[in-house]
Protein backbone atom coordinates (compact mmCIF):
# COMPACT_ATOMS: atom_id res chain seq x y z
CA UNK A 1 0.00 0.00 0.00
CA UNK A 2 1.24 3.52 -0.99
CA UNK A 3 -1.69 6.01 -0.21
CA UNK A 4 -4.25 6.52 2.61
CA UNK A 5 -6.51 9.12 1.82
CA UNK A 6 -8.18 11.22 5.02
CA UNK A 7 -11.43 12.96 4.07
CA UNK A 8 -11.25 16.00 6.30
CA UNK A 9 -13.81 18.52 7.28
CA UNK A 10 -11.61 19.72 9.82
CA UNK A 11 -13.41 18.51 13.05
CA UNK A 12 -11.82 17.27 16.29
CA UNK A 13 -13.37 13.71 14.87
CA UNK A 14 -11.69 13.99 11.48
CA UNK A 15 -8.72 14.78 13.19
CA UNK A 16 -8.82 12.13 14.99
CA UNK A 17 -9.23 10.12 12.15
CA UNK A 18 -5.96 11.45 10.63
CA UNK A 19 -3.87 11.02 13.78
CA UNK A 20 -5.19 7.42 13.59
CA UNK A 21 -4.72 6.67 9.30
CA UNK A 22 -0.56 8.23 10.24
CA UNK A 23 -0.26 5.39 12.98
CA UNK A 24 -1.85 3.10 10.22
CA UNK A 25 0.27 4.54 7.74
CA UNK A 26 3.64 4.05 9.83
CA UNK A 27 2.43 0.02 9.90
CA UNK A 28 1.68 -0.40 5.95
CA UNK A 29 4.69 1.94 4.96
CA UNK A 30 2.52 4.60 3.17
CA UNK A 31 1.95 8.15 2.83
CA UNK A 32 -0.96 10.41 3.76
CA UNK A 33 -2.84 12.72 1.62
CA UNK A 34 -5.29 14.87 4.04
CA UNK A 35 -8.38 16.43 1.39
CA UNK A 36 -10.73 18.88 1.76
CA UNK A 37 -14.07 19.73 -0.07
CA UNK A 38 -15.33 23.01 0.06
CA UNK A 39 -18.23 24.21 -1.47
CA UNK A 40 -18.85 28.16 -2.70
CA UNK A 41 -21.99 29.33 -1.73
CA UNK A 42 -22.62 30.86 -5.00
CA UNK A 43 -23.13 27.27 -6.34
CA UNK A 44 -25.71 26.03 -3.33
CA UNK A 45 -29.57 25.61 -5.06
CA UNK A 46 -30.83 28.97 -3.14
CA UNK A 47 -27.91 30.74 -3.13
CA UNK A 48 -29.56 33.45 -5.41
CA UNK A 49 -32.66 34.25 -3.45
CA UNK A 50 -29.96 34.55 -0.60
CA UNK A 51 -28.95 38.39 0.44
CA UNK A 52 -25.27 37.24 1.49
CA UNK A 53 -21.85 38.59 0.16
CA UNK A 54 -20.83 36.04 -1.94
CA UNK A 55 -17.59 34.38 -1.19
CA UNK A 56 -15.31 33.84 -4.22
CA UNK A 57 -13.88 30.28 -5.26
CA UNK A 58 -10.54 31.28 -5.39
CA UNK A 59 -10.62 32.83 -1.45
CA UNK A 60 -12.54 29.53 -0.34
CA UNK A 61 -9.88 27.65 -2.23
CA UNK A 62 -7.23 29.79 -0.46
CA UNK A 63 -8.77 29.42 3.14
CA UNK A 64 -8.75 25.35 2.85
CA UNK A 65 -5.34 24.98 1.40
CA UNK A 66 -4.64 27.20 4.63
CA UNK A 67 -6.39 25.16 6.91
CA UNK A 68 -4.95 21.72 5.05
CA UNK A 69 -1.03 23.54 6.12
CA UNK A 70 -1.95 23.90 9.40
CA UNK A 71 -3.05 20.71 9.94
CA UNK A 72 -0.52 19.23 8.16
CA UNK A 73 2.14 21.04 10.92
CA UNK A 74 -0.06 19.84 13.55
CA UNK A 75 -0.20 15.69 12.49
CA UNK A 76 3.77 16.73 11.79
CA UNK A 77 4.87 17.75 15.12
CA UNK A 78 2.82 14.62 17.33
CA UNK A 79 2.66 12.11 14.93
CA UNK A 80 6.88 11.70 14.15
CA UNK A 81 9.51 10.34 16.68
CA UNK A 82 12.97 9.43 16.09
CA UNK A 83 12.29 6.12 16.99
CA UNK A 84 9.76 5.19 14.11
CA UNK A 85 11.26 2.94 11.14
CA UNK A 86 8.95 4.83 8.90
CA UNK A 87 7.74 7.92 8.98
CA UNK A 88 4.53 9.07 6.49
CA UNK A 89 4.95 11.87 4.09
CA UNK A 90 1.95 13.99 4.69
CA UNK A 91 0.48 16.22 1.43
CA UNK A 92 -2.97 17.50 0.97
CA UNK A 93 -5.26 18.17 -1.80
CA UNK A 94 -8.27 20.67 -2.04
CA UNK A 95 -10.94 20.46 -4.33
CA UNK A 96 -14.62 22.27 -5.01
CA UNK A 97 -17.61 19.48 -4.70
CA UNK A 98 -19.25 17.02 -2.88
CA UNK A 99 -17.21 15.33 -0.59
CA UNK A 100 -17.85 11.82 -2.08
CA UNK A 101 -17.32 12.91 -5.54
CA UNK A 102 -13.92 14.87 -4.77
CA UNK A 103 -12.78 11.81 -2.82
CA UNK A 104 -13.71 9.44 -6.03
CA UNK A 105 -11.78 11.70 -8.36
CA UNK A 106 -8.51 11.82 -5.81
CA UNK A 107 -8.56 8.19 -5.61
CA UNK A 108 -8.77 7.73 -9.28
CA UNK A 109 -5.84 10.51 -9.78
CA UNK A 110 -3.62 9.71 -6.75
CA UNK A 111 -4.26 5.64 -7.30
CA UNK A 112 -5.23 5.87 -3.48
CA UNK A 113 -5.77 2.45 -1.85
CA UNK A 114 -7.17 3.02 0.92
CA UNK A 115 -9.72 5.98 2.29
CA UNK A 116 -9.93 6.83 5.90
CA UNK A 117 -12.81 9.06 7.25
CA UNK A 118 -13.84 10.44 11.13
CA UNK A 119 -17.08 8.61 12.94
CA UNK A 120 -18.44 11.02 15.86
CA UNK A 121 -19.73 9.17 18.65
CA UNK A 122 -23.05 11.24 18.61
CA UNK A 123 -25.15 8.24 19.31
CA UNK A 124 -25.56 6.43 16.06
CA UNK A 125 -23.68 4.74 13.73
CA UNK A 126 -24.11 7.38 10.43
CA UNK A 127 -23.21 10.40 12.20
CA UNK A 128 -19.96 11.13 11.08
CA UNK A 129 -17.52 13.48 11.08
CA UNK A 130 -18.70 14.45 7.88
CA UNK A 131 -22.39 13.84 8.30
CA UNK A 132 -24.98 12.70 5.61
CA UNK A 133 -21.66 12.78 3.15
CA UNK A 134 -20.58 9.65 5.01
CA UNK A 135 -24.08 7.65 4.01
CA UNK A 136 -23.46 8.80 0.43
CA UNK A 137 -19.93 7.40 0.60
CA UNK A 138 -21.05 3.81 1.84
CA UNK A 139 -23.45 4.01 -0.85
CA UNK A 140 -21.81 5.11 -3.72
CA UNK A 141 -17.30 4.36 -2.98
CA UNK A 142 -15.87 1.95 -5.20
CA UNK A 143 -12.90 1.91 -2.79
CA UNK A 144 -12.00 0.58 0.65
CA UNK A 145 -13.22 3.58 3.28
CA UNK A 146 -11.85 3.00 6.93
CA UNK A 147 -14.56 4.63 9.52
CA UNK A 148 -12.81 5.93 12.75
CA UNK A 149 -15.04 6.15 15.79
CA UNK A 150 -14.55 9.80 17.93
CA UNK A 151 -13.00 7.46 20.69
CA UNK A 152 -10.85 4.95 18.58
CA UNK A 153 -6.81 5.75 19.57
CA UNK A 154 -4.15 3.46 16.96
CA UNK A 155 -2.30 1.59 19.18
CA UNK A 156 -1.52 -1.52 16.94
CA UNK A 157 -3.99 -4.05 15.05
CA UNK A 158 -3.37 -7.58 15.94
CA UNK A 159 -6.78 -9.05 14.81
CA UNK A 160 -8.97 -7.93 12.08
CA UNK A 161 -12.60 -9.25 11.79
CA UNK A 162 -14.32 -10.08 8.53
CA UNK A 163 -17.71 -10.82 8.60
CA UNK A 164 -19.05 -12.89 5.30
CA UNK A 165 -22.85 -14.33 4.21
CA UNK A 166 -20.08 -17.20 2.49
CA UNK A 167 -20.38 -15.16 -0.46
CA UNK A 168 -17.61 -16.23 -3.03
CA UNK A 169 -17.37 -12.08 -4.09
CA UNK A 170 -15.70 -12.08 -0.10
CA UNK A 171 -12.24 -13.31 -2.33
CA UNK A 172 -11.23 -9.81 -3.88
CA UNK A 173 -11.83 -8.00 -0.58
CA UNK A 174 -10.24 -10.45 1.95
CA UNK A 175 -6.59 -10.55 -0.72
CA UNK A 176 -6.69 -6.70 0.11
CA UNK A 177 -7.20 -7.50 3.66
CA UNK A 178 -4.23 -10.41 3.93
CA UNK A 179 -1.85 -7.57 2.46
CA UNK A 180 -3.15 -5.09 4.61
CA UNK A 181 -2.70 -7.26 7.78
CA UNK A 182 0.58 -8.87 6.65
CA UNK A 183 2.36 -5.45 6.81
CA UNK A 184 0.79 -5.43 10.31
CA UNK A 185 1.60 -9.50 11.12
CA UNK A 186 -1.92 -9.09 12.04
CA UNK A 187 -4.48 -12.20 12.44
CA UNK A 188 -7.80 -12.46 10.53
CA UNK A 189 -10.62 -13.79 11.72
CA UNK A 190 -13.44 -14.75 9.21
CA UNK A 191 -16.48 -15.02 11.05
CA UNK A 192 -19.99 -16.23 9.38
CA UNK A 193 -22.69 -15.58 11.65
CA UNK A 194 -25.26 -17.99 11.45
CA UNK A 195 -27.94 -20.33 13.53
CA UNK A 196 -28.87 -23.69 13.09
CA UNK A 197 -31.51 -23.31 10.03
CA UNK A 198 -29.33 -21.19 7.92
CA UNK A 199 -26.25 -23.63 8.70
CA UNK A 200 -28.45 -26.65 7.40
CA UNK A 201 -29.30 -24.63 4.63
CA UNK A 202 -25.41 -23.71 3.79
CA UNK A 203 -24.94 -26.83 4.02
CA UNK A 204 -27.84 -28.46 1.47
CA UNK A 205 -26.70 -25.67 -0.94
CA UNK A 206 -22.53 -26.31 -0.32
CA UNK A 207 -22.26 -23.21 0.57
CA UNK A 208 -19.26 -23.97 3.17
CA UNK A 209 -17.34 -25.63 1.33
CA UNK A 210 -17.50 -23.59 -1.70
CA UNK A 211 -16.70 -20.59 0.43
CA UNK A 212 -13.56 -22.81 1.90
CA UNK A 213 -12.94 -24.04 -1.83
CA UNK A 214 -13.23 -20.24 -3.87
CA UNK A 215 -11.87 -17.86 -0.78
CA UNK A 216 -10.24 -19.18 1.98
CA UNK A 217 -7.89 -21.96 -0.09
CA UNK A 218 -7.25 -19.12 -2.42
CA UNK A 219 -5.68 -16.71 0.34
CA UNK A 220 -2.28 -16.85 0.35
CA UNK A 221 -1.90 -15.88 4.43
CA UNK A 222 -1.20 -17.94 6.86
CA UNK A 223 -2.35 -16.20 10.01
CA UNK A 224 -6.58 -16.44 8.55
CA UNK A 225 -8.87 -19.29 10.17
CA UNK A 226 -12.64 -19.31 10.02
CA UNK A 227 -15.41 -19.68 12.60
CA UNK A 228 -19.13 -19.52 13.15
CA UNK A 229 -20.77 -17.67 15.75
CA UNK A 230 -23.90 -19.24 16.60
CA UNK A 231 -26.78 -16.79 17.10
CA UNK A 232 -30.39 -16.44 15.79
CA UNK A 233 -30.17 -12.74 15.56
CA UNK A 234 -27.45 -11.23 12.82
CA UNK A 235 -27.61 -7.84 15.52
CA UNK A 236 -26.73 -9.90 18.69
CA UNK A 237 -23.67 -11.70 16.96
CA UNK A 238 -22.25 -8.82 15.31
CA UNK A 239 -22.94 -7.10 19.00
CA UNK A 240 -20.55 -9.80 20.12
CA UNK A 241 -17.95 -9.06 17.22
CA UNK A 242 -17.69 -5.60 18.43
CA UNK A 243 -17.67 -6.43 22.35
CA UNK A 244 -14.32 -8.60 21.56
CA UNK A 245 -11.83 -7.06 23.49
CA UNK A 246 -9.33 -9.01 21.01
CA UNK A 247 -10.82 -7.08 17.87
CA UNK A 248 -8.81 -4.34 16.82
CA UNK A 249 -10.89 -3.76 13.44
CA UNK A 250 -13.69 -4.97 11.98
CA UNK A 251 -14.17 -5.52 8.30
CA UNK A 252 -17.03 -6.33 5.85
CA UNK A 253 -18.60 -6.12 2.40
CA UNK A 254 -21.55 -3.73 1.94
CA UNK A 255 -24.24 -5.14 -0.31
CA UNK A 256 -27.74 -4.71 -0.55
CA UNK A 257 -30.18 -5.52 2.33
CA UNK A 258 -26.58 -6.71 4.45
CA UNK A 259 -25.55 -6.16 8.15
CA UNK A 260 -24.37 -2.55 7.17
CA UNK A 261 -27.64 -1.26 6.14
CA UNK A 262 -28.90 -2.69 9.38
CA UNK A 263 -26.03 -1.03 11.24
CA UNK A 264 -26.90 2.10 9.43
CA UNK A 265 -30.69 2.38 9.77
CA UNK A 266 -31.53 0.18 12.48
CA UNK A 267 -32.49 1.08 16.45
CA UNK A 268 -29.34 -1.25 16.97
CA UNK A 269 -26.41 1.29 15.62
CA UNK A 270 -28.72 4.26 17.79
CA UNK A 271 -28.34 2.38 20.81
CA UNK A 272 -24.94 0.76 20.19
CA UNK A 273 -22.49 2.48 18.04
CA UNK A 274 -21.75 5.33 20.46
CA UNK A 275 -19.84 2.88 22.54
CA UNK A 276 -17.66 0.98 20.41
CA UNK A 277 -14.28 2.34 19.62
CA UNK A 278 -13.59 -0.13 16.64
CA UNK A 279 -12.79 0.89 13.78
CA UNK A 280 -14.90 -0.21 10.72
CA UNK A 281 -13.52 -1.07 7.25
CA UNK A 282 -16.47 -1.38 4.63
CA UNK A 283 -15.59 -3.07 1.25
CA UNK A 284 -18.07 -2.62 -1.64
CA UNK A 285 -19.30 -5.94 -3.67
CA UNK A 286 -16.88 -7.85 -6.24
CA UNK A 287 -18.25 -5.98 -9.30
CA UNK A 288 -15.92 -3.00 -8.17
CA UNK A 289 -12.42 -3.99 -8.03
CA UNK A 290 -9.76 -3.59 -5.52
CA UNK A 291 -6.58 -2.97 -6.76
Amino acid sequence: MKNILVATDFSAPAENAAHYAIGLAKKLKADVILCNAFKVPADAPMAAQVAWPLVEEADMELESNGNLNELVKKLEKTNCEAIDSYCPKLLFESEKGKVCEVVSEIVKLKKIELVVMGMAGAGQLVQWALGSNSKQMIDDADFPVLYVPFSAKFLDIKRIAFTTDLSSEDLEPLQFLCIMAKEMDAEIVVYNITNFEMQKTAEEEGLNKQFLKNVVSKLDYKKIRYENIWHSDMNEGFRWIRNNKEIDMIAMVHRQHSLVDKLVNGSYAHKLSRYTKIPLLIFQPCEKIYK
